[in-house]
This record gives C-alpha cells, sequence and structure tokens, in this order.
C-alpha cells in the first residue's frame, strides 16, 4: 500500500487545484451584488431592488468563496503531507471533508483512507516520524 502514497498525494494536488478553481465561480455572486447596487440598474427601472439585496450577494458570494477556497488549500496541504508522510491525522480530516463531495471526493476520501489506515502505511509514517525525532 506505501507504494500508493505518490499517486494519492498527485491526486490531492489535482482534486485541490480543481476546488479553487470552483471556487472561483462564487466570484459571480460579487459581480452580481455590485451589478444589483449599481446606479445604472436603478435608473432602468421602474422599481429598483432593495439597497440591501446587492450587499447580501456580496457578503454571501465573499463568504462562500474563502469557504471553498480554504477547502480546496487544504486538500493541496495534504497532498503535500502525504508526499512528505507528515500529519496523517490531518489528511484523514481532510479525507472526511472530501468525502462530503459526490463523486470525486467521495472516491478520492475513501481512497485516501483506505491508503492511510493500512498497516504498512501507518508504519511508515511512524518511521519517519523516528527518524526525524533522532
Amino acid at each position: 500500500m506505501k507504494r500508493h502514497l505518490p499517486t494519492l498525494s498527485i491526486l490531492h494536488y489535482i482534486y485541490g487545484a480543481f476546488i479553487c478553481l470552483t471556487g472561483l465561480a462564487m466570484l459571480v455572486m460579487v459581480l452580481m451584488g455590485l451589478f444589483l447596487n449599481s446606479g445604472w440598474l436603478a435608473t432602468q427601472g421602474d422599481e429598483p431592488p432593495p439597497p440591501w439585496l446587492g450587499s447580501f450577494f456580496q457578503i454571501l458570494g465573499w463568504g462562500l468563496f474563502l469557504f471553498v477556497e480554504a477547502i480546496g488549500v487544504l486538500v493541496i496541504l495534504s497532498g503535500r503531507w502525504i508526499s512528505r508522510q507528515r500529519n496523517r491525522t490531518g489528511s484523514l480530516v481532510v479525507a472526511g471533508l472530501c468525502c462530503l463531495n459526490f463523486p470525486f471526493g467521495m472516491a478520492l476520501g475513501i481512497f485516501t483512507f483506505v491508503v492511510l489506515l493500512h498497516q504498512e502505511v501507518q508504519d511508515a509514517y511512524a518511521g519517519t516520524h523516528a527518524s526525524l525525532a533522532a
């Protein structure tokens, strides 16, 4: 199972980059909020949207953007941890977060659990920490 660690690390990098690119779509909500608050929209219609609506979309867009980007960065960090055989617990937590995204995240999360919970990999992580401490 230890031979799967490089593949698992690469898959985390790819999936993390995919999540970060998807997070950029949340900026569309920010742009929509800016458009709703624009003076142009108020002059075009009989009844402009309420002023809080644009601000709501901007705040929601920025919040979702930061949340999705944070998850993407965590997945990329998990790939780094796996490649260096460090922070196995952190990678397992990130694998649990990945399982919330169906289907690719769930497949990656399950593959991560299968590999990282194998006794050979646990021994390799323990050996790495022992050699770093010496």
